[in-house]
């Protein structure tokens, strides 16, 4: 792939992370903890945009995605778990929210899918990544 030809996709993807994170941002001026998942964001939006740190920029994905999850049934099944079940739900929340929050985790999903089965990202990260810039 040319690497001065961004991918439509990427283009279209790193616009929406942009936009998720300039509206966390807003979040942030009401709650601090907001501005944390937006600088994740738009860390995210420029990795793509430039297509660098393919396993990093999927790292943040993944962890976000784990976390979510493991958060999700903690609070729903964890009854069993007694106070252990609000320290497991603590941790996983902060995890989600450095790793770039709910918003990421709305994102994450058909970008992992476009990152496993399609060829247009994986071969902008691949350009990058050969030419060593």
């Amino acid at each position: 792939m040319n690497d001065r030809q961004r991918p439509r996709q990427a283009a279209i993807y790193a616009g929406l992370l942009a936009a998720s994170a300039a509206f966390m941002a807003w979040l942030g001026t009401m709650a601090g903890a907001y501005y944390a998942p937006a600088a994740c964001l738009l860390l995210q939006a420029i990795l793509l945009w430039r297509g660098r740190a393919f396993r990093f920029f999927e790292g943040i994905m993944l962890v976000n995605q784990v976390t979510g999850l493991v958060l999700i049934l903690a609070l729903w099944l964890g009854d069993g778990l007694g106070n252990l079940k609000l320290d497991i739900a603590g941790v996983m929340l902060l995890a989600n929210l450095l790793s770039g929050g709910p918003l990421m985790a709305l994102l994450a999903i058909p970008l992992l899918g476009t990152l496993r089965f399609g060829t247009a990202l994986p071969g902008w990260f691949r350009a990058h990544r050969a030419h060593g810039a």
